[in-house]
């Protein structure tokens, strides 16, 4: 009242003001909702592939190349949290509005509640590790309790527990380098520079090594994993120079269409690709240009990608995706044990909507309470 009254405001023009104010807030706030809603409703659609990249466990239908090349999901996911990441608070680093501390906090809050619940839940269930006594079992569950099973290149280690975890280990160290990157990214020229190099160190490295090591050394470990991450924040690059360029509808479409037909091109013909390469570059451009095609919100496709339902599914991923195979493999061992068989194309819809169920309870009423709870209490 002091404010208003010191600058002879009266009530009529205070709520005036206000509304002025709301009314900013909210175009704000609904721009970078109308953004953020199609990528997230991608994220449910990747997350979809990685769901039936797991399904060859209930039958053999799905285990074929069309259905386990969806492990792409878990390379798109990584370059998307690149551009998300850099989009959400680069801008903010650079003028010093968060600390790395509060930045931290935040993606602890994020990944850890849900990761730690699951964990826990593969402990119960039991048969979800493979250890030679217990000593060798604490081992493991100490590296998949502070995510860091992914940089022991042995399946029994990263695979542990709740397997799909192993990429929360590569996000914990993007999140890790993200602040330190900031300088270099204020030139994208360096940052161009750091990952070509990367890129190419990488490219020598895969091509000497062994078909055994593969999986190990190139899919799951976070340090080569990392340039996953530089793409995403070189499309942010990219995005903040194309978004205010002047696309009509029409072109939009073209090019979501255009992106969509290439991305389909690489993942049809990948069954001619050795694996080492399919399982990180091969698919960093088709990825790249389906997220930045998207992120400009131009064209047709993106307005069906808008649709709420899809965009839940997006909010509910990281449930889905840490949750998925919990039910499958569960569901896979009690067919194993009964008489009772269901055809696949029963069991895998109801399965899905399982899932779907579990996620949509754990994001409500676990993932985001925690999540401000962490908060919260790390922030005092």
């Amino acid at each position: 009242r002091d404010y208003y009254a010191s600058r002879g405001l009266g009530d009529v023009y205070k709520r005036q003001y206000l509304r002025g104010q709301n009314k900013k807030r909210s175009q704000k706030a609904t721009k970078y909702r109308a953004m953020i809603n199609t990528l997230t409703s991608l994220r449910f659609i990747f997350a979809l592939m990685v769901f039936g990249a797991h399904c060859y466990t209930i039958d053999k239908f799905f285990d074929t190349h069309f259905f386990k090349e969806g492990f792409v999901g878990v390379s798109f996911f990584f370059v998307l949290s690149g551009f998300i990441i850099a989009y959400n608070y680069q801008k903010k680093f650079s003028e010093n509005k968060i600390t790395k501390r509060a930045f931290w906090v935040a993606r602890i809050a994020r990944i850890y509640p849900l990761h730690w619940l699951t964990l826990f839940i593969a402990v119960a269930l039991g048969n979800y590790v493979i250890a030679s006594g217990a000593i060798d079992w604490l081992k493991h569950f100490l590296a998949s309790l502070t995510l860091t099973n992914a940089y022991i290149p042995k399946a029994d280690y990263f695979f542990s527990f709740n397997s799909p975890s192993w990429s929360l280990c590569c996000e914990q160290l993007f999140y890790l380098c993200f602040p330190f990157l900031i300088p270099i990214a204020k030139d994208y020229k360096k940052l161009l520079c750091v990952f070509l190099v990367s890129a190419i160190l990488i490219l020598i490295g895969m091509h000497f090594t062994p078909e055994t090591d593969i999986k190990g050394y190139w899919y799951v470990n976070p340090i080569t994993r990392l340039p996953d991450f530089l793409v995403g924040m070189l499309l942010f690059q990219l995005y903040d120079r194309l978004k205010s360029k002047n696309i009509t509808a029409y072109q939009g479409s073209i090019i979501e269409i255009a992106s969509i037909a290439l991305f389909l091109a690489f993942y049809l013909y990948a069954a001619e690709i050795p694996k080492v390469y399919r399982y990180s570059c091969y698919y960093w451009l088709p990825v790249a240009f389906l997220l930045i095609s998207f992120s400009l919100q131009k064209g047709i496709v993106s307005r069906l990608l808008s649709n709420r339902i899809l965009v839940i599914g997006g909010e509910i991923s990281y449930s889905f995706y840490l949750i998925h195979l919990f039910v499958l493999l569960s569901y896979a061992e009690w067919q194993k044990g009964s008489n009772f068989h269901i055809a696949w194309y029963i069991s895998i819809p109801i399965l899905f909507c399982i899932i779907v169920l579990l996620s949509l309870l754990s994001y409500y009423y676990f993932e985001k309470p925690m999540n401000k709870r962490i908060k919260t209490l790390l922030n005092k």
